[in-house]
């Protein structure tokens, strides 16, 4: 993780990080406009593996992973409307979830030519333990501040475990397309060979066996 993995498009991911991102949400219910500066993620790669199955002649498996620490650092300026009220605030921000709890079954079917792989159903759940928000510039009064925080803590952590069995829904819709866009013709062989830092069992081309690149992870800046 601390070199993503190239062959599939995923940059280093431990940690995460994005220079600088704009936000442009304009819907009825929310407006997001403005921007995030030296973002960090971290804590993706610190997690165990509770179970992970796969029943190969009946193309299912399943899964459960525990993140015990994730958390973001970023410096952010944003113009949010809710309910009607709209407001400018700007600041640094850090953010938390602890024991993130994942889990869930897959589907997928194989191409008769060529081992392509499709993903046709994924069900996600995800829960976590605590959530804490630490986002400063919400309000020049500390004490209102870290209100404000409690009630982001409070919302974000119902809004996860509230919503447990709706989130299949999404990404039934959304993520499925995605994945099966972004592995297009690829094998399972191939995929398992990106993700371990080769190339699966061979050249998609000639069928030579590619070498291993060795992961030399980036500089903390």
């Amino acid at each position: 993780m601390p070199c993503g993995f190239p062959g599939l498009g995923i940059p280093p991911l431990a940690p995460l990080k994005i220079a600088h991102k704009e936000i442009n949400i304009d819907s009825d219910a929310l407006l997001a406009i403005g921007e995030i500066d030296n973002f960090r993620l971290y804590g993706l790669n610190d997690f165990d593996i509770v179970q992970f199955r796969i029943q190969a002649i009946l193309r299912k498996g399943t899964f459960e992973f525990n993140w015990n620490h994730v958390y973001l650092d970023t410096d952010y300026a944003m113009t949010t409307r809710v309910s009607g009220v709209k407001m400018h605030r700007e600041g640094h921000a850090k953010f938390a979830l602890k024991n993130l709890r994942v889990w869930g079954n897959f589907k997928y079917s194989m191409g008769i030519l060529g081992g392509s792989i499709k993903l046709n159903n994924f069900d996600l759940y995800v829960s976590v333990d605590e959530v804490k928000s630490e986002i400063g510039g919400l309000s020049k009064y500390s004490i209102i501040n870290k209100k404000l925080n409690q009630i982001i803590e409070e919302w974000v952590s119902l809004a996860i475990n509230d919503n447990t069995n709706n989130i299949p829904l999404l990404t039934n819709g959304y993520l499925v397309p995605a994945v099966n866009a972004m592995i297009g013709d690829l094998s399972l062989s191939d995929i398992l060979g990106m993700i371990g830092g080769g190339s699966g069992g061979g050249n998609g081309e000639t069928g030579e066996p590619v070498e291993k690149v060795p992961c030399i992870p980036p500089e903390e800046d």
